[in-house]
């Protein structure tokens, strides 16, 4: 009678006292192991036409799209990656402060929101432009990766935007109006990191 493994997966495995059955055995501890790990198929369609009555919990790699999915007993579903969040590391530039600063990534979605006060004196907008004004550097695990991005900011009253470089630098470009000292500025960007 064959007896079940040790991890409680429900793989059966030859007796001794059963009868020599090599190419059973080989079959059944095949048939336990492999759809408890990643089986791996060229696409969605292989696997469905391979899968025809999947199990709650099997995993699977695509490889024509470089996905694991996991069936959940009833869909195919890609796990979502882990959320990391920080709340540390932002500098200021000169004329500025850091009042809060918030990152959070999942997979490779990055969102950050800076608050900062402008301790320095007044930022004068002539017709929407201000002069390319550095507010901040982000912390390295915080910044694009591929390119400069585009992010706009508010104080309530003026609105603007600003880039973030692949160095992290922080830079005020327009503005609807002056940015007086004293004032805080709310700057928020969301971006696609690639890895």
């Amino acid at each position: 009678m064959p007896t079940q493994d040790d991890y409680g997966q429900g793989i059966s495995l030859i007796s001794l006292t059963d009868a020599p059955d090599m190419a059973k055995a080989i079959a059944d501890l095949a048939n336990g192991v492999i759809p408890r790990g990643v089986m791996r198929f060229a696409s969605a369609s292989q696997r469905g036409a391979t899968l025809t009555a999947p199990v709650e919990g099997m995993a699977t790699w695509l490889n024509d799209v470089n996905r694991l999915d996991i069936y959940n007993g009833s869909s195919w579903v890609t796990p979502e990656p882990s959320l990391a969040s920080s709340t540390t590391g932002l500098s200021a530039a000169a004329g500025f402060s850091v009042l809060d600063f918030y990152g959070h990534r999942q997979g490779k979605v990055t969102s950050i929101d800076l608050y900062l006060a402008r301790t320095g004196g007044k930022i004068t907008a002539n017709s929407g432009n201000i002069a390319d004004t550095v507010c901040a550097t982000v912390p390295s695990a915080w910044r694009p990766q591929h390119s400069t991005i585009t992010g706009c900011f508010d104080n309530g009253i003026v609105h603007g935007g600003f880039v973030i470089g692949t160095d992290g630098i922080v830079t005020l470009r327009t503005a609807t109006d002056d940015i007086d000292g004293g004032t805080n500025l709310r700057l928020h960007i969301t971006f696609l990191r690639t890895t």
